[in-house]
């Protein structure tokens, strides 16, 4: 690529780059560059998988992903709420899904190898009943080939996620609970849909700390409405103070047709924060950490102890298999990812037929070894040039990104020390660009997504009761 090529890459100089150093954030997407499998296809390519696809090796990690995909009320900032939580419709729900895990346990391609950690995502998976709970995660350890170490999450609300069933959890072998507090300032969680006052989310998370018995991990999210930055610095420190395993900052994306998406489009979130404020709060976050003695081992995630390993979340930006389970979870195996039916009554269907109810699968191309290597090393803060180098044999790589990285050092993004180029905070902020870039450098002429994203997330909200 010339030097024109790159210019739309580069990053504004002389400004605060953790703030200003591009326009926008680019949209990285895990389908990005997947070509859609033709529906008929996907019944026969999926048998074709389950009987003879193996890891990429030996010692490859696996993970497991089983959807959980009911919530008990919708936050306005939440792009993942699917369907009203009801007894009746847990109820039914658990039972295919564990059918669902059952029926294909045997199979070839699942019992391959070690499954090195279980995420159980949502939804809300705490909104299911402490039996419900407790069949679940026995069944998958049951099932499932897991690693002696096997790190099992699951998500978790502080309303209905009560003693019960936080036990019935643990005793049945979940080892990590993540809990979306978002923010403790209880005007704030209010006004997000949250329940659960700040006093009442504190009382949780130190119930949880002072059982001892599996890594807590709670999600913090800056850039909400009414969050000004003497709230964001009270999350810190009541999340410090409270001294879980570990914690996640995430900036407010307002997703198309979420409520507090509409509420901003309306003119109703007067004190929207700018991207210029997001990248402040991020920066004071990753500070404030940073001085607590807090271990930063993502973008996003830091630990305060060696218990807390966030096995799942850093490897599948790796690429790596992932099976999945539920309506609406997404999992991958080799080439192929592949998505759950999203819509409960088609899941149901589709397993009491005694088949997997995929909704849609895609396959990517040669170059999905040096995304993936690019989106990992990126998320970890470090990525090696010579490693990607190698997965592109033949090309310049180091001199296509010579121009690119020394740009980005210059704007304060980067660090580099030989072929290893370490991101700043400003750079871990942008990460998502940093990553567009090096695919548009390394990766060009790519098939491009097909517009408006894959099918399988296009299917509008449900909220009807399985039949």
């Amino acid at each position: 690529m010339t030097a024109e090529d790159l210019e739309p890459h580069f990053a504004r100089l002389g400004g605060d780059p953790v703030r200003d150093a591009f326009t926008a954030r680019r949209a990285v997407m895990p389908w990005r560059t997947r070509r859609p499998l033709p529906a008929e296809e996907v019944e026969a390519t999926w048998a074709r998988l389950v009987r003879d696809h193996r890891p990429a090796g030996p010692d490859a990690p696996r993970l497991a992903y089983v959807h959980v995909p009911f919530c008990a009320n919708h936050c306005l900032f939440c792009g993942f709420y699917r369907n009203a939580y009801t007894p009746q419709g847990a109820s039914a729900y658990t039972d295919l899904l564990l059918a669902e895990i059952e029926r294909e346990a045997d199979a070839p391609a699942m019992q391959a190898q070690p499954v090195d950690a279980v995420y159980l995502g949502g939804g809300t998976p705490s909104a299911l009943s402490a039996d419900e709970l407790s069949r679940l995660i026995a069944t998958i350890r049951r099932t499932l080939p897991l690693a002696l170490d096997c790190e099992i999450t699951i998500e978790g609300r502080i309303i209905h996620f009560d003693a019960g069933k936080v036990d019935a959890c643990l005793e049945a072998g979940a080892n990590r609970i993540s809990i979306g507090v978002q923010s403790f300032d209880t005007k704030v969680r209010r006004r997000q849909g949250r329940r659960a006052g700040k006093e009442e989310a504190i009382a949780f998370i130190e119930a949880l700390r002072d059982r001892d018995r599996a890594a807590i991990v709670i999600d913090l999210l800056f850039g909400l409405p009414g969050q000004t930055e003497e709230v964001w610095r009270e999350d810190l420190a009541i999340a410090a103070a409270i001294a879980p395993d570990g914690v996640d900052l995430y900036g407010l994306n307002l997703i198309p047709g979420t409520p507090l998406h509409r509420a901003a489009s309306a003119g109703k979130f007067p004190d929207a924060p700018t991207l210029a404020d997001l990248g402040g709060f991020y920066r004071m976050g990753a500070d404030f950490l940073g001085r607590q003695g807090w271990e930063q081992i993502s973008n996003s995630h830091w630990r305060r102890t060696p218990r807390e390993r966030n096995i799942y979340n850093l490897r599948i930006k790796e690429g790596v298999d992932c099976l999945a389970y539920g309506s609406g979870g997404g999992g991958n195996l080799g080439r192929y990812s592949y998505a759950v039916a999203p819509d409960l009554q088609t899941y149901a269907d589709g397993v009491r037929a005694g088949k997997k109810p995929i909704e849609g699968m895609r396959v990517s191309d040669s170059l999905q070894p040096l995304r993936n290597a690019i989106t990992s090393g990126i998320e970890n803060g470090r990525l090696h040039i010579g490693d990607i180098a190698a997965l592109a044999p033949g090309e310049d790589v180091a001199g296509r990104l010579a121009p690119l990285l020394d740009q980005w050092r210059t704007a304060g993004l980067v660090e580099l020390a030989g072929d290893v180029m370490t991101l700043t905070t400003a750079g871990r902020f942008w990460y998502s660009n940093l990553i567009f870039a090096f695919d548009a450098v390394l990766c060009p002429g790519a098939p491009a997504p097909a517009a408006g994203g894959p099918p399988f997330l296009q299917t509008p909200h449900k909220k009807r009761e399985l039949s």
